[in-house]
Order: structure tokens, then sequence, then C-alpha cells
């Protein structure tokens, strides 16, 4: 198989690999507060994109035909991030259930990925890493609600990680790729 771009650009492709590596670990060393926090975050810009759509709804779009369903939006977004905000507790429940069923969805993709490339080197890696993915979400969704405290952080963390180790897996195959299209140019 050929590589392409990625065969060229190997050594990016790696770092980027130990980036997704690094964040993920860092997560794990902040794993109580990644999941209560990042949520209570993101309602905070909820409310801020929320406020600038319903802005945009009453000032800007004065003539749209949609103009009532933008401000709606709006104002759907601005209560979904004050209800993440006052209540992050609730809100990483919730997050936490879509967050398994869409690791499980991932998961299965990165499974397809790696069938659909069976004649790299590494696609058996690819394999594991969209199993354990399946895996992960699977736990969320079959202990919640009460994985929700925990739940977010964890597999965020080791779902980074697991992409990391796709994208080394992938860089180093491509670098294999090169360094005997190299070698037979030599001999």
């Amino acid at each position: 198989m050929k590589y392409g771009e990625v065969e060229k650009n190997w050594v990016w492709m790696l770092g980027l690999g130990l980036i997704f590596i690094t964040l993920g670990t860092a997560g794990l060393m902040i794993l109580p507060l990644l999941s209560i926090t990042s949520v209570a975050v993101f309602g905070a810009f909820m409310i801020a994109g929320g406020i600038l759509q319903t802005v945009q709804g009453i000032t800007k779009a004065k003539e749209w035909k949609s103009r009532t369903l933008h401000i709606v939006m709006g104002a759907i977004y601005v209560l979904g991030g004050i209800f993440a905000v006052i209540n992050p507790v609730l809100a990483t429940a919730i997050y936490a259930l879509f967050l398994g069923l869409a690791l499980i969805f991932i998961g299965f993709l990165r499974i397809a990925v790696a069938f659909q490339n069976r004649d790299v080197s590494q696609w058996a890696l690819m394999s594991l890493s969209g199993i354990l993915t399946v895996f992960l979400g699977l736990m969320i969704v079959l202990q919640w609600p009460w994985s929700s405290l925990w739940a977010v952080g964890l597999f965020i963390s080791t779902d980074m990680i697991l992409a990391g180790a796709n994208y080394i897996a992938i860089a180093l195959a491509a670098k294999t790729e090169r360094d005997a299209g190299t070698r037979a140019i030599m001999h």
C-alpha cells in the first residue's frame, strides 16, 4: 500500500500521536476535576454562543424568514448553557450517556477503517483501538448514571491515548514503507 502524503510526512503523524498521548495522560491526572469542569466550561461557551446568536437574530436578521428560529436557537443555547453551569453534575450525567453512545459508534467506525485497510501492516492495532473504544463506550452506558462523575474525563483521556497510538501506528507503517522504497532505490 502506498501512503502518499503520510509517507512523506510520517514525522508529523508521529508527533500528532505523541501529543494525543500526552494530552490523554494529562487528563488522567486530573480526572475528578476534568469531568465536571469540562461540562461547566462547555456550558459557559453555550451561553456566549447563544447570546451572540440571539443578538444576531434580533439585530441583523430583521428581513430573514427564519429570524424567529435563529432567536429560538440562541435562547435554547443560553438555557442549555445556564443549566450546565448551574447543575454541572446533572449535565455531566447527560453528557456521559451521550459520550458513551458516541464512543461506541466511533469505535465501530475505527474497526471498519481498519478492515478497509487490511493491507496496512498495523491494521490489527487500528482494530484494537476501535475495539477498546467500543468497550469504553459500553462501560459508560452500562454503568450509567453512576459512571458520570468519572467517565467523561477518564474516557476522553483514554480515547485520546488510543487515538495517539493509532496515529503512531500509521506513522510507523508509513515510515517503514518509505524506508523500504528508499532501500529498493539504492539497490
